[in-house]
């Protein structure tokens, strides 16, 4: 507690929605007196000026992007790298690809960079779609493909049939990237 007594206002805001969230509710409600308050505005979240503890844990998971693991090992030059390039995203629209053997932390590192409720407010509005393609048989990747594409046309008012190969799910997600989803 006294580490996050010495960070800003939003530090001691995120402990709390931490605690109330993962199962700690009665020692949230210990800290719940000390809650700074927010100056009015129009962000997403009264609670703390920016996308919630609750909102981010919805948008990551709606999004399928993989949870933290239990054991976890922070790494905060590696993610801050992943976290700088999907800020120039903002300015430059493009892809960023994070490249390594198998097993050395990949998909953590860039769902912990995710964590970032700043980016995704900022950067990833309409929040993100993660596929995990990996090795792949040529029917595995069609339902991956078919599975994205599904997500992708959600509100799209003319509702299409998947694609029936893979050549046409990359077209279709090309056309998508390129018209609706260019960030």
């Amino acid at each position: 507690i006294n580490i996050i007594l010495t960070k800003d206002n939003n530090s001691y805001r995120s402990f709390y929605n931490a605690l109330f969230h993962e199962g700690y509710r009665d020692l949230a409600a210990l800290l719940q007196d000390g809650i700074p308050a927010v100056s009015s505005g129009n962000r997403k979240s009264s609670m703390d000026g920016m996308i919630s503890y609750g909102q981010l844990k919805t948008i990551l998971c709606e999004g399928g992007v993989p949870q933290r693991p239990v054991v976890f090992v922070t790494r905060p030059k590696l993610v801050d790298a992943i976290k700088k390039k999907l800020y120039c995203l903002g300015t430059d629209p493009g892809w960023v690809t994070v490249y390594g053997m198998a097993g050395c932390g990949k998909t953590v590192l860039t769902a912990e960079a995710l964590r970032d409720p700043q980016l995704l407010e900022d950067y990833f509005p309409g929040g993100v779609h993660w596929i995990s393609v990996g090795k792949q048989d040529k029917a595995g990747l069609l339902i991956k493909l078919q599975n994205l594409c599904s997500r992708l046309e959600h509100d799209s008012t003319l509702s299409q049939r998947p694609p029936l190969n893979i050549e046409e799910a990359k077209d279709r997600l090309r056309l998508l990237m390129l018209h609706k989803y260019p960030r």
